[in-house]
């Protein structure tokens, strides 16, 4: 979650822009991958996530954060997303809040690349600040299928940083399964600090609901290690 990369921000100034990019970029997908697919959802199709998650590196306190994400589609291959997501670490707590869309340019579909772009701004509350814009960001997103049951996602874009006053390159590499049981893994990070890997998993459900969990870990000194438990229910 984004909020876990604000927290080691505090120990060095250059992870606060891929905290950003968490915000931005991965905290909103679609658990258990990370990386943004090109598919955006059909007109007045929405879903709803919750997740939980919890981040601990050598020497700090845990961080544990909970967000809730919607998402509806709006027509002309365009879908809305809102999300929130409050995090407490060492008895203080951060908010944040990103407003984010995205617009397929070409569908993915078997033996065609699909891609499209994402775009959005992000927003956050520290401990007796009141909120503010943290960052804006563009996404170029491609979706590619392997081989049937398989799909690779791509992303690639800029996020710029307001309280850092710099911006920074974001990239991610993403693989997954198609089927009722999904398996997903994804290499991500940006051009100011060393990547991180993630692996999932989740099950979709009958009436809409589905279950994922994922493990994140970085290269960082000392290593952060982040688990996450979600639900999702479509409609």
């Amino acid at each position: 979650m984004g909020m876990t990369m604000a927290w080691a921000s505090s120990r060095r100034g250059g992870a606060a822009l891929l905290a950003l990019a968490l915000i931005c970029t991965t905290a909103w997908a679609g658990p258990p991958l990370v990386t943004e697919t090109a598919d955006a959802l059909d007109a007045k199709a929405c879903e709803l996530e919750a997740g939980l998650s919890r981040a601990k590196a050598s020497g700090l306190a845990a961080l544990r954060a909970m967000s809730l994400v919607g998402s509806c589609g709006i027509g002309s291959d365009t879908q809305a997303t809102a999300g929130y997501e409050r995090s407490r670490a060492a008895g203080q707590t951060t908010q944040a809040v990103g407003l984010l869309g995205k617009t397929t340019l070409v569908a993915p579909e078997a033996g065609r690349t699909g891609y499209g772009i994402r775009y959005g701004a992000s927003f956050d509350k520290a401990p007796a600040k009141g909120w503010h814009r943290q960052g804006l960001e563009v996404l170029g997103v491609l979706t590619r299928e392997l081989r049937p049951g398989l799909l690779l996602h791509v992303n690639l874009g800029h996020v710029h940083q307001r309280s850092a006053h710099q911006g920074s390159t974001l990239w991610s590499l993403g693989v997954e399964t198609t089927a009722d049981t999904t398996l997903a893994a994804d290499f991500y990070g940006d051009d100011r600090s060393r990547p991180w890997v993630s692996a999932g998993i989740g099950r979709r459900f009958g009436g809409g609901f589905g279950a994922n969990a994922g493990i994140a870990v970085n290269f960082e000194r000392p290593r952060i290690r982040q688990l996450t438990l979600g639900a999702k229910l479509e409609f």
